[in-house]
């Protein structure tokens, strides 16, 4: 699937990422397998420069005593060294594994003790700083290999090295890095993946070698072309997430996908404006983040460009309902077609999304209104369900161009997808994960003896089509009866551009009600055109005129829900939710724990249940159920 060269899934069932890249080194050794951006220009690495760069990694390792099967945990943002440092401890028969740039102390710690890394990789002094604290409880580290000095400054631990030090008067030796990845079976393990941990630890899912390439190379069967032809695209998710390493490590070397690395992960935008891909995988907070922007870019905009702006979409609702109908003319397409250029052209040239192709969403649910709406706009977003425990493939996706908002698509060839009589989502095939590491237990719930991957999840089929419903374990059945998909509601209220985050609570319960978390940027540019004068988050969220449009919002979801659906009361959190802040009710990726979520905001939820009834009758009842 590169170039000229059909890759099959059963040849890379039998290979591995660092024999590939040798390969290609070989092969192909002045094309581009990625772009980094340094000191404001974009470099090109080359294949065979790539494959050398490792070789340099690897025989720095290799000096240290990285040996097969031990451990190296990495953590920093998206950027070459981590491509480097993983494929270099990969090609030695180490077993790599991410941790969160926004893990917590906490986090980290369980990470580094449960993973065993003799090395940990940091990207500069901000990990180096999470580590440090940790490090005499962590028996298994031999060294911390620090990337980025520049901040660092009287830092003395003999665990301590820099990592350009580690690489002066070595020379990258393609030959020797092809024995040592020659060494290396496809059936040997290759890293771990943490999950969220929404209920519990995190688990760490083992893959493979050969299943991960496998498994990735569902993805680009799928979507053909990304091997047909090259693209374009920006590698900022976290590679310790296996959509980010599908971006940034794999699809390099089993498509034409080219990664570009910017020089800040926090100044995504840039990035995207400059590379302006074709292509772009992400998931749903940053569609629905850039889409907010532009709603409240047009609320405060003349009355000239509002008016253009709502003519257009008129326009294009009418135009993309024929669309998903498949009833749409030559003519009104013509018509959709000189608005789109006049009007939504230009603000996506303004964010760098004039020239995309395909945009793939995965990750978690992708609220419809949020797809819709690009779909609006003229860019072909699409939605894919995949999980960690699938290797770096996927369970299903859309394809086509504008598919319908609101289902999963179908699943790529060679994996099969049912529904258990309870409504699970099981998947079978011969690239699904090892197993958790040292996690038999919880392998055994998940891996059927009957080849049948349970994932979880409740959906259901239309047309054709897989369409997801919730977590097995996240329904709410009120003290009326009646079961509720929360994240179905969730997800109607995040599609609001002032709405970062909703969480839904009425288990037991007569009706449902909601916390909310606020989108400070665009919250607060709507303050400054609103004049409402604020000097922090805090007294933004408490603000009364900030409750008044929230309720606004929560209206406008309402008018979508059924009667029991329906968020009769909201509280907006009084603070920002931060994944780095111990016992902070979100992971890293931003999932919210439930449960804990309760507990720390119980106040606020309690507040907007009105349990006068049900007092009275304890009250009456007294000490007679203690008996």
């Amino acid at each position: 699937m590169t170039g000229s060269r059909t890759v099959t899934a059963d040849a890379l069932r039998d290979t591995t990422a660092p024999a590939l890249l040798c390969a290609m080194a070989r092969h192909e050794p002045r094309r581009v397998a990625f772009r980094t951006k340094h000191l404001g220009l974009y470099r090109e690495r080359g294949f065979h420069d790539y494959a050398l760069m490792v070789a340099r990694a690897a025989m720095a390792f290799d000096r240290l005593g990285l040996g097969r099967g031990e451990r190296v945990a990495i953590m920093g943002d998206a950027c070459e060294e981590w491509l480097i440092c993983d494929q270099a401890a990969q090609a030695l028969g180490a077993i790599v594994y991410g941790i969160y740039p926004t893990a917590s102390a906490a986090e980290v710690e369980y990470q580094m003790r449960d993973g065993g890394a003799a090395i940990f990789i940091a990207e500069d002094q901000e990990y180096v700083d999470k580590l440090l604290p940790l490090i005499d409880r962590l028996p298994d580290l031999r060294a911390v290999i620090v990337i980025d000095d520049s901040a660092m400054f009287d830092y003395d631990h003999p665990k301590l090295m820099r990592y350009a030090d580690l690489l002066a008067g070595i020379n990258g030796d393609l030959g020797w890095l092809e024995q040592k990845a020659a060494q290396v079976a496809p059936a040997d393990p290759a890293f771990i993946i943490y999950t969220s941990g929404t209920t519990g630890a995190p688990k760490g899912a083992l893959v493979s070698h050969g299943r991960h390439l496998a498994a990735a190379a569902n993805v680009i069967t799928h979507y053909p072309t990304l091997a047909e032809k090259p693209h374009r695209t920006v590698a900022y998710l976290p590679l310790c997430h296996i959509l980010g390493r599908d971006i940034a490590v794999t699809f390099p070397l089993i498509s034409q996908v080219v990664p570009h690395f910017g020089e800040d992960v926090e100044d995504l935008t840039t990035t995207i404006f400059e590379v302006a891909p074709t292509v772009l995988f992400t998931v749903p907070r940053y569609l629905q983040k850039f889409a907010a922007q532009i709603l409240v870019s047009i609320s405060t905009s003349s009355p000239l460009k509002r008016a253009s702006y709502d003519f257009a979409m008129r326009l294009a609702r009418r135009h993309v309902q024929k669309l998903w109908d498949g009833t749409a003319t030559g003519a009104e397409t013509a018509a959709y077609r000189a608005c789109q250029a006049a009007v939504f052209k230009p603000i996506l040239n303004k964010l760098g999304f004039d020239r995309l192709e395909l945009v793939i969403s995965g990750g978690a649910p992708l609220p419809p209104e949020t797809m819709a709406l690009w779909q609006m706009y003229g860019v072909n977003v699409l939605q894919m369900y995949g999980q960690t425990e699938e290797a770096g493939g996927i369970v299903t996706g859309q394809q086509g161009t504008f598919p319908r908002p609101g289902d999963v698509g179908v699943a790529p060839v060679g994996w099969d997808v049912k529904l258990a009589e309870t409504g699970e989502v099981l998947v079978r095939s011969a690239d699904v994960f090892d197993g958790y590491w040292r996690n038999d237990a919880a392998t055994d719930e998940v891996k059927g003896e009957d080849g049948w991957l349970r994932t979880g999840d409740i959906g259901e089929w239309k047309d054709g089509k897989l369409r997801l419903i919730d977590r097995a374990r996240d329904f709410i059945v009120t003290s009326g009866g009646k079961t509720i998909s929360p994240s179905f509601i969730e997800n109607i209220l995040r599609a609001s551009p002032y709405v970062a985050e909703a969480v839904v609570f009425g288990q037991e319960r007569k009706y449902l009600a909601a916390l909310i978390e606020i989108d400070l940027d665009t919250v607060s540019e709507w303050a400054r055109s609103n004049d409402v004068t604020y000097t922090g988050f805090t007294s933004l969220a408490t603000h009364a005129r900030v409750t008044q449009l929230i309720a606004q919002e929560i209206n406008k979801a309402n008018a979508e829900l059924a009667r029991v659906e329906q968020i009769k009361a909201f509280r907006i959190l009084p603070k920002a939710l931060d994944p780095e802040e111990e016992g902070e009710p979100v992971t890293p990726t931003r999932k919210v724990k439930r449960g804990l979520m309760y507990e720390r905001f119980k106040t606020l939820v309690e507040d907007m249940y009105d349990d006068q009834e049900a007092a009275i009758l304890a009250k009456e009842v007294g000490d007679a159920l203690r008996a």
